[in-house]
């Protein structure tokens, strides 16, 4: 005997649910592996709108594979993808940072002899030119888009924050170390270890993210008291992590 089934009423997918109730201010986080990535974007651009995606982060989740001694034809699989969009309108966002590497500071900073303070010297010109609303004007003998206007400039030169290293170069500006936040967090992520066999996180859950992981998203995205809502729960991470940050 052949039973047949009523067809079931077409779904939205979880993603296209996630999306109506997500606020024009805020933000969306898609995190999957190397095996559907591509065909995970362009459907999110669909449902999303391809104009509020902002990122495409890499995460990386492990260290090097030995799949070569095992016959394997390709380069280690060792990260994951995150998307990042936006709701369209006016979104939180909270720049974050990473403290500056050692040798990163021995290669690229200097130590001031009348203060002992390290600096380094960064670009004043204006990028994009008029285009970007910059000055334009003669300073020190060098004419430029400037990200300053002519008055703070000066202000800076008498401060002795605008450095020019020999006649005729373009100036610069001399940033200390102490006053520097550390290293903007960019979209290559490989400060977060994942979870090891032996860490105090692991709940044998099979693909539990790291704390820090979802901690990271939470801070970038929210602030205090905003809600955050994880349609797929797994473990729970993100929920620990929206409690431990003060959310909702």
């Amino acid at each position: 005997m052949t039973v047949k089934r009523k067809p079931r009423p077409a779904q939205r997918p979880p993603a296209g649910k996630l999306a109506r109730v997500l606020k024009k201010t805020g933000s969306f986080y898609y995190h999957c592996d190397w095996h559907a990535s591509h065909y995970v974007k362009v459907m999110l651009d669909q449902i999303m709108g391809e104009n509020n995606f902002q990122n495409e982060i890499i995460w990386k989740r492990t260290t090097a594979h030995s799949d070569a001694k095992q016959g394997s034809v390709h380069f280690g699989r060792i990260h994951d993808t995150v998307f990042y969009f936006t709701g369209g309108g006016k979104v939180t966002w909270n720049q974050l940072y990473r403290p500056f590497d050692q040798k990163y500071l021995e290669d690229f900073f200097d130590t001031d002899p009348k203060t002992g303070r390290r600096y380094q010297l960064y670009d004043i010109t204006g990028p994009g030119g008029a285009a970007k609303g910059n000055p334009h004007y003669e300073f020190l003998g060098v004419k430029r888009f400037w990200r300053f206007s002519k008055s703070r400039m000066q202000e800076l030169y008498k401060e002795g924050r605008i450095i020019q290293t020999r006649p005729g170069t373009v100036p610069r500006e001399k940033r200390y170390l102490d006053e520097l936040k550390g290293v903007p967090v960019g979209s290559v992520w490989e400060d977060i270890p994942p979870i090891g066999a032996r860490s105090t996180e692991r709940l044998g859950y099979p693909t539990q993210k790291p704390l820090a992981l979802l901690e990271r998203i939470v801070n970038a995205s929210s602030n205090p008291n905003d809600i955050v809502l994880d349609g797929f729960c797994g473990c729970g991470t993100a929920l620990v992590a929206a409690q431990n940050l003060g959310r909702q």
